[in-house]
């Protein structure tokens, strides 16, 4: 019931990393890599799931790593705009007040709808209001590491696109819980990692880059207007460009510009079957199996005396949200009253071998929220079924009911 932080290894993903493995033992790793192509492979893969073409997929160790090999491509300067809400992940934030010190871009944190969702009009009203002459980018975490809302990120590249603004979606829960397709979004980047519902190896990610938005190198240096915001990575090494003279370089054409010499291609065998699995079980058939069960859960949960789930606001209403839905993380905590800690639920479900994540106090920009007590997140996905929501739920009840005997 952890998919959202660490799915199980199918037997294929495993087979292929072993098997490369044992290819390095008896070649050589040189000779291995050549042999199995796996980096490729697994781009090709990538490009089949996020509906775009592998010379716009990079290959990275995590989400987080894709998203700030981005991020940090973008050459702010003062007056530029940094436009997201205060849902945004904790990794990016930060990185969002870096930039606004280092370079004075402008830091705008828009609102967020009391039932949860990102206020998109918000957005609009800001882009609208900008100078002809500013640079943005619209940063948005599709679904947030403890919500069950799956934000309208469609809505978003609209806009963005409309204004000629970057749009950068840390797809990091999204991909290989839901169907997502990078062109319908109209994102310029997304990042997405191999461990969480890919049921991929860890230290795998990747960075999916639109080759229209990336310049182009030429002998006066970059193809670009001042305009335009995205520029050269802030790494890079003799794979992510070509050395053509003794005082110049060249950059990758396409998304490879991201990538590094060195990589684990063992990983990326994984990593290759892990998605070519996920297109297999059709991620359409994996949202409705996953959400199914994530209803059981929150069922099941609000029978339990003494429990709260806090995955979306009361005010959230899936019937009336047009396009915007709810996935398969659950969220739950106990009442306050009772005494019995987030921390020590999962502790007592990991006893009974029952794997589920802390949701640590939200590191948000709302400061109100720093204070909240953790909650333990429950993610179930397509290979749990509904004996195992039906075992997960009775253990809640006894750790729930025991603790109350024992005071």
């Amino acid at each position: 019931m952890n998919a959202a932080g660490a799915s199980p290894m199918p037997d294929q993903v495993h087979q292929a990393m072993l098997a490369h493995f044992e290819l390095e033992r008896h070649m050589g790793a040189y000779a291995a890599e050549a042999l199995a192509n796996a980096r490729e492979g697994a781009r090709l893969e990538a490009a089949r799931l996020l509906g775009c073409d592998a010379n716009e997929i990079a290959l990275t160790e995590s989400a987080q790593s894709a998203w700030a090999r981005a991020f940090y491509s973008l050459s702010f300067k003062e007056g530029d705009w940094i436009l997201c809400w205060a849902s945004e992940y904790a990794g990016n934030a930060v990185a969002f007040l870096q930039a606004s010190t280092q370079h004075k871009a402008r830091l705008e944190i828009l609102p967020m709808r009391p039932d949860g969702v990102v206020d998109v009009y918000a957005l609009e009203c800001v882009l609208k209001s900008m100078p002809k002459t500013s640079r943005a980018v619209v940063a948005l975490t599709h679904i947030q590491t403890n919500s069950s809302i799956v934000q309208p990120a469609a809505a978003v590249g609209a806009l963005a696109r409309k204004h000629g603004a970057v749009f950068l979606l840390d797809a990091c829960q999204s991909v290989g819980q839901i169907p997502i397709d990078v062109r319908a979004v109209s994102c310029d980047f997304a990042c997405g990692t191999g461990r969480k519902w890919l049921r991929g190896p860890r230290g795998t990610g990747f960075l999916y880059a639109r080759s229209a938005v990336l310049p182009q190198s030429t002998p006066h240096g970059l193809q670009r207007s001042e305009l335009e915001l995205v520029g050269e990575p802030s790494m890079i090494d003799h794979v992510s460009v070509s050395w053509t003279q003794r005082s110049a370089y060249k950059l990758s054409p396409n998304a490879r510009r991201y990538e590094m010499w060195e990589s684990p291609p063992a990983l990326h065998a994984g990593l290759k079957e892990a998605l070519a699995l996920c297109i297999r079980m059709d991620p359409q058939h994996i949202a409705q199996k996953a959400s199914y069960l994530a209803v059981l859960l929150r069922r099941g949960l609000a029978s339990i005396d003494g429990i709260r789930c806090c995955d979306a606001p009361e005010q959230f209403n899936e019937a009336i949200n047009d396009g915007i839905s709810r996935c398969a993380i659950v969220t739950f905590e106990a009442f306050s009253n009772l005494g019995i800690t987030s921390e020590f639920v999962r502790d007592a479900l990991a006893e009974r071998r029952i794997a589920v994540s802390l949701s640590p106090p939200s590191h948000t920009f709302n400061d109100e929220e720093w204070c909240l007590p953790s909650t333990v997140r429950l993610s179930p996905s397509y290979y749990n079924d509904e004996s195992e929501v039906d075992a997960v739920i009775q253990a809640i009840q006894e750790i729930v009911s025991s603790f109350k005997a024992s005071q």
